[in-house]
């Protein structure tokens, strides 16, 4: 119902005309109808409740084992990423069927848009699978304001490093933390190299390697944007 304002100008609607007042401007139009779906905008959405649906398992799993602070727009934003990931076909009914595949493109992906791993980070750790699944993460010697990048007034940093074994094209979503290590650096310290070996289980799926580094300072209190950075540094697929 459209209802005469002070300026004398209409807001609602009459029949089949929406009366809309913008600031200073005043103008009419039609009253949208229903849209109708085709088949293939139901088959994407039908795939885009279902990745959301197991991202929020996943994403509620890494807030559990890992302490994962989501940041903003990190639902969003991780089942964007996750969709990236997952091939569609059409079956012998006409259905279409989409899996989980090639996780590779989680890599990348920031935890905290406004404090990139990119920004923060200069070094690169190299994975290697053997044939019996055992898996060796080689991370360089990290020196304070060279490989790690911390914001101003920071004098300590921890590095947590998450070996994840993932099988998200189960109707429960049920990962496994499979390895951590925690490494901390002060202000102007170097930590030398190091090598850090863990075996998958044989229901693995994905293999996914975490990072997440928290800043912390005494000279002054860190915000939540500047305080953590994360990304998937590995997400491999594990066949057995």
């Amino acid at each position: 119902m459209a209802r005469l304002k002070k300026n004398g100008n209409l807001s609602g609607a009459i029949g089949n005309l929406v009366f809309i007042n913008d600031g200073e401007r005043a103008y009419v139009r039609a009253r949208p109808g229903s849209v109708e779906q085709t088949r293939k905008t139901r088959d994407a959405a039908a795939v885009f409740g279902w990745v959301s649906r197991q991202e929020k398992q996943f994403r509620l799993f890494l807030q559990d084992s890992i302490g994962l602070v989501p940041q903003q727009y990190f639902a969003a934003r991780h089942v964007a990423r996750l969709r990236k990931t997952v091939m569609q076909q059409e079956g012998d009914s006409g259905k279409v069927i989409a899996r989980f595949q090639d996780p590779t493109a989680l890599i990348g992906f920031d935890f905290n848009p406004k404090q990139t791993w990119e920004r923060c980070t200069n070094f690169f750790p190299e994975l290697d699978v053997n044939s019996e699944k055992v898996c060796k993460l080689s991370i360089p010697a990290l020196s304070w304001g060279k490989e790690i990048k911390p914001p101003a007034f920071s004098n300590l940093i921890y590095i947590n490093f998450h070996a994840i074994s993932a099988d998200l094209g189960q109707p429960a979503v049920s990962p496994e933390l499979i390895a951590a290590m925690a490494l901390e650096i002060r202000e102007k310290e170097t930590l030398h190299a190091r090598e850090w070996q863990f075996s998958t289980p044989a229901d693995t799926r994905w293999l996914l390697i975490i990072a997440i580094i928290t800043f912390d300072s005494v000279r002054r209190q860190l915000s939540k944007t500047e305080k953590t950075a994360g990304t998937y540094l590995f997400a491999k697929s594990i066949n057995y």
